[in-house]
């Protein structure tokens, strides 16, 4: 029950960086190449999970998506990774090893906390390299999401290219 739980707010949490990403995102014009974008983002995702240590499996993307409402001319990548072997140590020390790393490329950084006695932890960023990107510390998994800046290029083509 706790496993149905945990990846229940792991997945809201997910949801909630998808959707507060849109409202922020530039749309159209922005002179980035799609194939950009996605190396961007896969690159920064896959550096965390490295600074992390563990197993770590793709969940879903590279996947490209609009950017923004009703913007078929301008893209953007959403790429999550969840780790598959039990995390050990220390989530705390954790969270303090991704919030360097994104620092260090220019991410704005804030903790999340899930509310409860035993609360779930989390860190979610912006700017950079990424539209948004979140990191969860949860005690039986933990999962990074990452969204790319936007980019010049048609939607459905680009998904065809999927």
């Amino acid at each position: 029950m706790r496993t149905r739980v945990i990846c229940a707010v792991a997945t809201g949490a997910a949801v909630t960086l998808l959707l507060t990403s849109c409202g922020s995102s530039d749309s159209g014009g922005t002179g980035r190449q799609p194939s950009t974008v996605e190396k961007s983002i896969v690159d920064l995702v896959e550096r965390s999970t490295a600074a992390i240590g563990g197993k770590w499996e793709v969940y879903s993307g590279p996947s490209v998506e609009a950017c923004g409402d009703g913007a078929s001319d301008s893209a953007r990548y959403v790429y999550i990774m969840d780790r598959v072997d039990r995390p050990g140590g220390d989530p705390t020390a954790d969270l303090d090893e991704i919030k360097a790393l994104w620092k260090g490329d220019g991410i704005d950084v804030s903790d999340y906390e899930s509310g409860g006695a035993d609360p779930l932890l989390g860190v979610r960023g912006s700017g950079g390299p990424t539209t948004s990107i979140g990191f969860d510390a949860f005690p039986k998994g933990y999962s990074i999401t990452g969204v790319s800046q936007c980019a010049d290029g048609n939607v459905s083509e680009l998904r065809k290219s999927e």
